[in-house]
Order: structure tokens, then sequence, then C-alpha cells
């Protein structure tokens, strides 16, 4: 059996670059891979569920039920990094590859698929593209509380034009055709702010201008990723004149396919995107070596995830490549980061139990005796099993003062937070 060893790369995305399906966007829809079930229809729209900034969708794969994927514009082909022990089907088995990725670690073995159909509510697929991991690293079902089987990236991107309403958790999946020149209105609308973007092998790019902590400005360009909850990454190497600010926290960012991520994390006192401005952004700057196989890959100066894509309705078109912003309620939240220095994980799905599994060093939990395995057990002397998985989290990236309750060895432990954020610049309210 031939072993064809491939990079890739991962940081809550998979960015993979190798068949991903046709698209025909002028002609007949039914020649494409990917489209609208029924030809009369124009638009097929879904619920979501948001997790921690990420849009989870149901989909279909060949004879599986309902498998759970992160909508990704990181992604290349469809990633799966995990199964639950009641799910399964069949794939059409194309070959092994090894796959490395983000952090310190060798690579791991996958299996490619190709030729299988796709079924997402009122859209259908075949000839469709699937790589499965072989080892569940990821553990993505355990940090978002519920199923999450993998990712879901640029086959659909590509196939349509897509409109994510964060604040309703509402999909728009618009047929290129049908959709042009309401686009094209929606260009001219002001309550729209159109972005042109870069597209080089299978992801998009953005250009940015960033204002940071000593006031210096600097342009970036920036890898677009909705499958990750971050704000922004700045890689401190990758261009002259990125400044990590004073004020910085030592954390861990996240794991990848190779390991775990570490740097620190500031702000910056502006970010502007073609006349949208937002204040005092959370940026996050990783350790090279948790980056050394994405540093120089696509020119980029680092990536913007999710929390700074909630705070629009989004319509992302590839074939221009463009996308259109629209504020939305959210736009003027403040960014945060977890101040707590908690870290959790969910063992048993779509149950609020919670288990403690890091504990940032020197954090306001590490210092008051808290510690990685403890099990969550009462908030402010309410049982933890009110809370769901967003709850906590956003408690956790608070500057609020809490008690917390949690059980070690048998014995019920009790702790009061005083969260504050150490990331602060002068001059911030």
């Amino acid at each position: 059996m031939k072993n064809n060893k491939i990079s890739i790369l991962v940081f809550w995305t998979v960015l993979f670059s190798l068949n991903c399906t046709k698209h025909v966007l002028d002609g007949n829809r039914e020649e494409r891979d990917i489209r609208i079930e029924k030809l009369h229809k124009g638009t097929v729209s879904m619920s979501f569920d948001l997790i921690n900034n990420l849009v989870v969708i149901p989909t279909q794969i060949n004879d599986s039920g309902d498998l759970y994927f992160i909508l990704d514009t990181g992604a290349g082909r469809t990633v799966i990094t995990e199964l639950g022990e009641d799910q399964s089907f069949t794939i059409n088995y194309e070959g092994d590859i090894e796959l490395s990725g983000l952090g310190n670690g060798g690579p791991i073995p996958a299996l490619t698929s190709s030729k299988n159909e796709i079924y997402l509510e009122g859209i259908e697929g075949e000839n469709h593209s699937v790589v499965l991991l072989l080892e569940s690293v990821l553990r993505l079902s355990n940090f978002m509380g519920r199923r999450v089987n993998g990712l879901m990236g640029y086959d659909i991107f590509e196939n349509f034009i897509v409109e994510i309403d964060y604040k309703s958790e509402r999909l728009y999946f618009h047929d290129p055709d049908y959709f042009k020149e309401k686009y094209e209105e929606k260009k001219k609308d002001k309550k729209w702010v159109y972005v042109p973007l870069e597209k080089h092998d299978y992801k998009i790019y953005m250009n940015a201008e960033i204002t940071q902590s000593d006031s210096t400005k600097i342009d970036v360009k920036l890898l677009i990723d909705s499958g990750a909850s971050h704000n922004i990454f700045l890689y401190p190497n990758s261009k002259e004149g990125i400044n990590i600010p004073p004020n910085t926290v030592r954390s861990y960012l996240g794991s990848g396919l190779s390991g775990e991520i570490y740097g620190d994390i500031g702000r910056a006192r502006k970010i502007e995107v073609n006349g949208l401005e937002l204040d005092y952004p959370i940026i996050a700057y990783p350790d090279i070596e948790g980056i050394r196989l994405v540093a120089n890959r696509g020119n980029r100066n680092g990536s913007i995830g999710a929390d700074f894509f909630r705070r629009f309705s989004v319509i992302f078109n590839y074939n221009e490549p463009s996308m259109l912003l629209r504020p939305n309620s959210d736009y003027n939240d403040d960014f945060s980061y977890n101040t707590s220095g908690l870290e959790i994980t969910t063992p048993f799905l779509r149950l609020p139990y919670y288990i403690v599994s890091k504990v940032r060093e020197n954090s306001i939990a590490e210092q008051i005796g808290i510690q990685a395995n403890d099990v969550l057990y009462e908030i402010n002397f309410e049982p933890v099993a009110k809370y769901s998985l967003n709850e906590l989290l956003e408690l956790f990236h608070s500057t609020r003062s809490f008690s917390i309750s949690v059980i070690r060895d048998d014995d019920i432990k009790f702790f009061h937070l005083r969260l504050k954020d150490e990331t602060k610049l002068e001059g911030q309210s």
C-alpha cells in the first residue's frame, strides 16, 4: 500500500489543499459536485449551534447518520477528527497519509477518501473528498461540550455564497448564479462593508491595519479562520515592526495535530478593516516553535478568527473573492481573554460535567490553589449543572468576582476568584 506523506497545519482548523470538489458557476447547476437539491430554489437556510464562537452544523456522508462539523474557512477537504462509539459509516478508501500540524510532535496517520456523497439540509453532493484521522488528537467534542466530528470548509464555500448570521444563529447558502445580482446590490448598500480578499491554496486572506500598543501602525495580511474561536494571531517574526505589548499574559493558546501551542496574549489599540474600526482587540503572539510549519505559508502575518466575525453578519464570496460585513449588536463588545487561567473539558457529552484540564501558570486560579483534574461543583453556591459551556467560558473571560467549589479526591474545596484584566493598555477604560 502506497504511503504518501503530506503536511497539513491545524489550530482548531485543518488546512488542506488536495482534490477539492469542482464547481461550475455559470451554466447547469446539476453539473456541480455540491448544489442546492431543489433546482427551483436559489437559497437554502438552516440553523446552527454557536459554541465558543464556532458554527456547528449537521451533515451526512454516504450512509451515516448525522455528523457534526465546524464550518471552517481554514479547512480544505472535509476532515473527520473523531467518531463516537455509536457512529459509523462507509467511505470509499483512497489511500494512507501522514499528517503533521501545529505543535512540536510528530505526524499522525490518516485515511483519504474520494467520491463520497454528502448531504446537508437542502443540499446534496457527490465526488466529495474526506480525510479521516486515525487518532483523536484534537478532542473537539470534549472541548465543545457536544459531539463534534470534524471540520468542513473549502468545498462548501467554493460552491456557494455563504452568509452567516451569528446573532440569529442562521446560515444561508446562496447559489452563486442566483445570488450574483443581489451580492452586487449589497456591495452598494451602506449597511454592508465590502472587503476584497485574496485566495491562495484553498484559503482566503484579508488585509487589516493594526494600531499597536505603542501607537505605531502596521499593515498585516491575515488568514481568515472561522474555525478558530480566537480573535487575532500575529506571528512576531513574520514582519519587521510587529511589537509584543508590555502587558501580556503567558498562556496556552490551543492544540494542533502535533501538540500544544503557547504564547503571549496582549492588546493592540485598534484594528481597522476597510473603514471598520474596533478598539483594544486581544492579540495572541504564538511561540515560533508552535507555528513553524505555517509561519511562511501564504506570506501571511497571522490569522483572524471567529471572535472577530461573531460581531457581524458575514457573506463570503470565494469566487470574487471578497466578503461583506454588517455590524450586529455585538459589534462594540469588549474583547476578552481567559482571565481565570482555567481550561475545562466535558468528558460526558451534553452533560454539564466539567473537569479542569489545565491551570495557567501564575494565573489567579493557580495562586488560590485550583488544580488540573478538579471537577467543578458549584459557582456562587449554585450547582454547576445550571451553567452551559458557553456561560462558563463567558464567566472565565470576565473581570467578575465569584466563588467556586470543586471536587478533589472525594473532598469539596472552596475558592474565591477575583478576576482582572492584566492586558489593559494606558488610556483604556
